[in-house]
């Protein structure tokens, strides 16, 4: 992959045609109100202006006198280069279709939502040729299943940045009409609420696809699966989609450090057949990665040179508590005593280097916030916990304790993955779950998202369920080298403090897209990725430095949409940039 390496003192221009970073800043936004679609929807009984209520309270607020409804004849004649957005238009006839082609052929872009074209202007169904034609994707069907469907945006994507990675999106209980799709680009997928792999088929829910004449984005749900959750969250897709439609190229913190794009651990709770341990980090190591054992004290000091091994191998070693009984809502003298207890029968095996034991996972993912306080008092600094605990596939700040800051603050990173205890409660064979991990792990990557992957180690002896299951899913893990994070638990924790130490903002000018980094605290940040979308595909970002400064970053394409700043170290302080763009050769 292409990496340029640069020290800003100066603006680099590398090539003499540059494009105009906020070119979009005044593109019209162009809602169809599709006169056939209308007269379609009153035969059976439906109301049009329910759909179109939805983007007028949207588009108005944001765009004011950039938005713009357009009728038949509007759209037939010549439109001013823009946004067309078609709003479940379901019904078009042949001259529209052209119409809204030639848009696109002439630079304009679309946005399209769940059976735009499935009817003519008759309405009668004639099937998705002109979304799949349109958006390069691929409609199968509908959702059969009755609830527990989730819209899932993947993190600092081109089109969904402004929102968490891997968010729990609720869009109703009874999902019949959301549509499943395939597409070679996606930015959100659906998935259930504990994002096991869909066996049907392809789970696609945003699609974004860019030709040399035109960007468009296709949702495959309706409008009328917006009520069911937060309007702040949804508004923040459409923000970020509208950005991308109006090449309006944006800047943004990255999830991860050092240009990767996701993050995965691999721990054991290391408790009954505690001797296993060892065979996973072998297979940990076969890759050149480490992990957390999270171990349960009173059988650790049964193998205090296992412990010992693994510590001076460097994989972290955290607890698992002292005996293998929850947490959740016993008295807090119990639960401080408990605490005391194993980090008494720590130090008894690691000594003075017990405080590097600084992770801890719940036995049963069973824990309360005063648990979480407990564990702050007595150094801990990042728990694994149960994945409800988040909505979100990436780590966290404990609320348990108001008023402390990331430095002080407990780092909870929840499980975001299905472990063997799931596997063998869903009584999955081995093919289905290799076929589950393979799936997730993609699933981690595309999204940007933090992947939790929990084994016991009474399934990693020589006869368990997870051993060589695991020792295959490393092999799927190290294809992704370049790109997956594989850190231990801590690392992530440290890691998401540091970041927390990092703000941005942005502005735009009439040729330039400007950003500033604050940083605070007193120690450095090293790693800092920040993530700019292009205004066309393959853009090269062109940087300066608003101040005599040198700062050492590395300029990292990501794809076709986004290129990556890995930032050497930054000190306290405020760092301003401008960005500018020129095509790649």
């Amino acid at each position: 992959m292409l990496r340029y390496f640069v020290s800003i003192l100066a603006f680099f221009i590398v090539s003499s045609t540059v494009i105009e970073a906020n070119a979009g800043s005044e593109y019209p936004v162009y809602l169809y109100l599709s006169p056939h679609t209308e007269t379609y929807l009153k035969t059976i009984g439906a109301s049009y202006e329910d759909t179109l209520v939805r983007w007028r309270q949207y588009l108005k607020k944001k765009y004011r006198r950039n938005f713009k409804e357009i009728g038949r004849t509007e759209l037939l004649g010549k439109l001013e280069s823009g946004v067309l957005v078609l709003a479940s238009a379901q019904a078009l006839d042949i001259d529209e279709k052209n119409a809204i082609s030639r848009f696109a052929s002439t630079g304009g872009s679309l946005l399209a939502t769940w059976a735009t074209g499935l009817r003519d202007a008759h309405g009668i169904a004639r099937g998705y040729g002109f979304i799949e034609n349109m958006f390069n994707a691929r409609i199968l069907g509908q959702f059969s299943s009755e609830g527990g469907l989730f819209l899932m945006p993947f993190g600092d994507g081109p089109l969904t940045w402004g929102l968490p990675a891997g968010r729990r999106m609720a869009i109703g209980s009874a999902p019949k009409e959301v549509l499943r799709m395939h597409s070679d680009h996606l930015a959100a997928v659906y998935m259930n609420w504990i994002r096991a792999k869909d066996e049907v088929g392809p789970n696609g829910a945003i699609a974004f696809h860019e030709s040399a004449l035109y960007r468009g984005v296709y949702f495959s749900f309706p409008e009328t699966v917006w009520g069911y959750h937060p309007q702040a969250d949804m508004n923040l897709l459409l923000d970020g989609t509208l950005d991308w439609l109006r090449r309006e190229p944006r800047v943004f913190k990255s999830a991860w450090p050092d240009g990767k794009i996701a993050a995965h651990l691999i721990e054991m709770d290391t408790e009954f057949e505690f001797f296993s341990a060892p065979t996973l980090a072998n297979h940990l190591e076969s890759i050149g990665a480490k992990g957390t054992f999270y171990c349960l004290t009173s059988e650790a000091i049964r193998y205090p040179e296992i412990v010992k091994n693994l510590f001076a191998r460097g994989h972290e070693i955290a607890y698992h508590a002292d005996i293998h009984t929850g947490f959740k809502s016993l008295a807090a003298n119990t639960q401080e005593k408990r605490i005391q207890t194993m980090r008494e029968q720590m130090r008894s095996i690691l000594g003075d280097d017990v405080h590097a034991a600084t992770g801890f996972r719940a036995p049963t993912e069973s824990y309360d916030a005063t648990t979480e306080a407990l564990l702050r008092k007595y150094g801990i600094l990042h728990h694994a916990a149960d994945p409800s605990a988040s909505q979100d596939r990436l780590p966290f700040f404990s609320l348990a304790e108001s008023n402390l800051d990331a430095n002080r603050a407990l780092v909870v990173l929840p499980r975001t993955q299905l472990d063997d205890v799931n596997f063998k409660r869903l009584i999955y064979g081995t093919e289905r779950i290799e076929s589950n991990l393979a799936h997730d792990l993609d699933m981690i990557v595309m999204s940007g998202a933090f992947g939790l992957l929990s084994v016991h180690s009474q399934n990693y002896v020589e006869d368990g369920l997870m051993r060589p299951i695991l020792a295959r899913y490393m092999g799927k893990v190290a294809t992704y080298k370049d790109v997956l994070w594989v850190a231990r638990g801590d690392e992530i924790s440290a890691w998401w403090r540091n970041r927390e130490k990092v703000s941005i903002t942005h502005t735009s000018q009439t040729d330039q897209l400007n950003f500033v980094m604050t940083v605070e605290g007193t120690s450095s940040v090293k790693g800092l990725t920040v993530f700019v979308t292009h205004p066309i595909m393959n853009a090269v970002p062109i940087i300066a430095a608003k101040e005599n400064t040198s700062i050492k970053f590395l300029i990292k394409p990501i794809d076709t949409q986004r290129s990556a700043l890995i930032f050497d170290e930054l000190n306290s302080g405020k760092y301003a940039f401008s960005v500018k763009f020129k095509p790649s050769r």
